[in-house]
């Protein structure tokens, strides 16, 4: 079964075009080259929520289900799609197979780091000269992506979202002191995750994109556990009525909520939320300052 969005037409297009490919050469279908082994492809169009990109969401949502977070265990691979043992790869662990069918399981660790093997695609916005898709090798020097292969960028940038919108936030002034790997990311206090890396312009208040995480988090949260469902929402509130009412947070109260969500949610949605946030609360405190009632902002 491959799951896609159907936000994603040209990825499906060119899915299916692959797959008829396999058909029409005998290598997916009924008894493949007289084996006695049959295998077929299902595309599933998701109607897009991001909730989805969770493991037991998505099979909900495959089951005609309403896409809801699973407590685990049973995990997928012991009782999934309909209680039938599951495993759920995303499309940059399928993106990796060819190689290491190919050339073998060594050559492939032998690119990268010692802990993180291999290569990491790597997706860039408009912010950059040269936006795009890249791969490159684990390890690469976060300053040779931004200004050899994105060519720098477009107007000045004060942060850098790395990893999607549960990524870490890293202030431009950290670009020399990062490389494309897991360890580097973790000791810095960031997030590598699937590496979609946005820049966030210079002239952009921090206030209001943090307003609009927590607004992303409460729209697409699956609202199976209060803490996402709840404190996302509560999250935006405060952080709205701090920019348009001059309403000074709690810094107290706001760390409190970033502990909820972190610790009390059921996926990675409600939990990964707060680290975007307190990257953001750590390096650019004198930036936000103002919209708190303490002199101090909530880091922890």
């Amino acid at each position: 079964v491959l799951y896609i969005r159907a936000e994603y037409p040209e990825s499906i297009s060119a899915v299916e075009q692959a797959i008829g490919g396999l058909y029409a050469a005998g290598l997916a279908g009924e008894n493949i080259m007289d084996s006695g082994f049959s295998f077929h492809f299902k595309i599933i169009k998701a109607r897009g929520a991001y909730i989805c990109g969770e493991e037991t969401a998505l099979l909900a949502s495959i089951e005609g289900q309403r896409p809801e977070v699973r407590v685990r265990p049973p995990f997928p691979a012991q009782e999934g799609l309909f209680g039938k043992p599951t495993l759920v790869n995303n499309v940059e662990t399928l993106a990796n197979l060819f190689f290491i069918l190919e050339k073998g399981g060594e050559a492939f660790a032998a690119i990268g780091t010692e802990s993180s093997t291999g290569t990491k695609l790597l997706s860039l916005d408009s912010a950059f000269r040269n936006p795009g898709v890249y791969e490159v090798p684990m390890g690469t020097p976060l300053e040779a992506v931004v200004h050899e292969l994105a060519g720098g960028f477009r107007k000045p940038v004060k942060a850098l979202h790395i990893g999607g919108p549960l990524g870490g936030l890293a202030p431009a002034s950290k670009i020399p002191e990062l490389t494309v790997d897991f360890e580097s990311f973790a000791r810095q206090g960031f997030l590598l995750g699937h590496a979609s890396i946005i820049g966030i312009p210079a002239s952009y208040p921090l206030i209001a994109y943090l307003e609009h995480l927590f607004a992303f988090t409460a729209h697409e949260s699956c609202g199976k556990c209060f803490p996402c469902r709840l404190g996302s929402k509560r999250g935006e509130e405060m952080l709205h009525k701090a920019q348009e009412e001059g309403y000074r947070i709690d810094q107290r109260l706001f760390g409190d909520l970033l502990e909820t969500l972190e610790k009390g949610s059921l996926c990675g949605l409600g939990g990964g939320m707060p680290l975007p946030v307190r990257n953001a609360l750590q390096y650019f405190e004198e930036e936000l300052k103002p919209y708190f009632a303490e002199q101090k902002t909530a880091v922890q």
